[in-house]
């Protein structure tokens, strides 16, 4: 063979061996992935480096962010569709019963077993993989951990004048808010109008001592209903019929705490939702708010927030009725599979969850000054991130005793109807708590008990998620 012919098949063999390293390199080289969701941290944080994970695997991944209203009725429609333009979804948890129900997300349980050890499966926080399972399943994976605690002016707490002046008029010590009592206490106490004194200043515009959604689109108010619902012990079942329960003394309580809460809020409060909500703490308007993780990671950092200028944010657990705990009220922000797409878009969608949600990533986020609802374990527990984060060890103490949110097939129905009651309630269009959650109750349960008992009882069982069990 003559040296030309030689050096043409060497040069080829090199070619074919680089060829074949590079694709094992970059594994899903020329594989487009969509993502359809939302514009909160547990997205934009990782959208700011979506990049690398190009650069490591040749997918290319465009993520598609849109308001929350709305967001579920365009995932229903992208599942139903043969054809689908997003093999990846941005779920909330309590969407995983409707969309577990239907077959529309791709089963991650043999995905998580097998890469158990890369993804650092025991290190995640029980309840937050139990929050994105389905009758055993684990349909979603977390991207943002959940629990809907208290944020709250530190720096005003720890004045020496309004501790002096709070426990003169209530006869007990300024401090986190254990019981509901006391967050009504708190926020009525730090109610100021324009001209008043607050921590020795004069205010140049009103201060609120409080900040709760009361907005009845997509069902706001459920947000902070159901939460401080069950700081009063109330449930949502009947776990004899299956059928609607929230009209007993729990939930009237708890309505009607909600609604004492009202001169305490900004004069807008009937629109205060989500963003709008929690932006009132945000620019330092507000004492007291309690709400989402996903949006108190934003308190400390000052290119989201005004308050790290102004003062000082402070954390803390859900209050109960008599100050004796209840299982913390927990949710889930969580990236799934649409499950009609190939197997190899699967497969790099999977890909992408494991890197995005993954230790390194997060704790990365973190080092760079972008919190996160964590949930894993060894990033909540990290006394350096700890002492950055102080929202970290609330994250991890109040979830040894914890109980994931509502997760029936129905909950846009519940969420709807009792977002619409709830409203009309706390505006005044409704003349007592009872009569709204009646109202309620028989909107929903007019749609469920056309189902057989058995349906019914499975679909509020919330069997273990099997991923966890050994």
């Amino acid at each position: 063979m003559g040296i030309w012919k030689k050096s043409v098949l060497a040069a080829g063999f090199v070619a074919l061996m680089c060829g074949s390293a590079l694709s094992q390199d970059k594994p899903f080289e020329g594989v487009q992935l969509k993502m359809l969701g939302i514009g909160d941290t547990s997205v934009t944080r990782l959208a700011k480096v979506t990049g690398e994970f190009e650069e490591q695997t040749g997918a290319k991944v465009q993520i598609d962010m849109l308001p929350y209203p709305g967001l579920i009725d365009k995932i229903i429609i992208e599942a139903s569709s043969d054809n689908p333009t997003y093999q990846l979804l941005w779920v909330d948890s309590p969407w995983v019963g409707m969309l577990g129900e239907a077959g529309a997300l791709q089963d991650l349980t043999e995905y998580a077993k097998r890469d158990a050890a890369e993804i650092g499966l025991d290190d995640i926080i029980p309840v937050q993989l139990q929050e994105n399972s389905w009758q055993g399943q684990l349909l979603a994976f977390p991207a943002s951990g959940m629990i809907w605690h208290v944020n709250y002016r530190q720096d005003l707490f720890d004045d020496a004048g309004e501790k002096e002046a709070f426990k003169a008029k209530y006869g007990y010590d300024l401090a986190p808010p254990a019981t509901w009592q006391q967050f009504h206490d708190i926020a009525e106490f730090f109610t100021r109008k324009k001209g008043e004194k607050l921590a020795g200043k004069v205010l140049e515009q009103d201060f609120y001592g409080n900040a709760e959604s009361y907005s009845r689109v997509q069902g706001a108010i459920t947000h902070d209903y159901f939460p401080i619902m069950r700081g009063f012990g109330g449930d949502y079942w009947d776990p004899a019929t299956g059928l609607c329960a929230m009209t007993g003394e729990p939930h009237v309580k708890a309505a009607e705490f909600m609604k004492s809460l009202v001169p305490f809020n900004p004069p807008d409060y009937l629109g205060l939702m989500w963003d709008i909500q929690s932006g009132y703490m945000e620019r330092g308007e507000t004492a007291l708010s309690g709400y989402w993780s996903v949006r108190t990671v934003r308190l400390t950092n000052p290119e989201e927030a005004k308050l790290p200028t102004l003062g000082k944010a402070g954390f803390s657990g859900g209050p109960t009725e008599d100050g004796k705990p209840q299982p913390t009220y927990t949710g889930s922000l969580s990236f799934a599979i649409n499950a009609k797409v190939s197997d190899q878009e699967k497969e790099a969608a999977w890909a992408f969850i494991k890197w995005g949600t993954g230790e390194k990533i997060m704790r990365r986020l973190a080092d760079e000054g972008w919190g996160i609802s964590q949930f894993r374990k060894s990033i909540l527990a990290d006394p350096v991130l700890q002492e950055k984060y102080p929202y970290y060890k609330v994250l991890l103490d109040t979830q040894t005793n914890a109980r994931r949110r509502i997760f029936h097939p129905f909950y846009a129905d519940v969420e709807e109807n009792f977002g619409v009651e709830l409203s009309k309630y706390m505006a005044g269009e409704t003349a007592t708590a009872q009569e709204a959650l009646n109202n309620a109750c028989t909107a929903v349960n007019s749609r469920l008990s056309m189902f057989p008992l058995e349906q019914r009882l499975r679909w509020i069982n919330d069997a273990p998620v099997t991923v966890l069990q050994k």
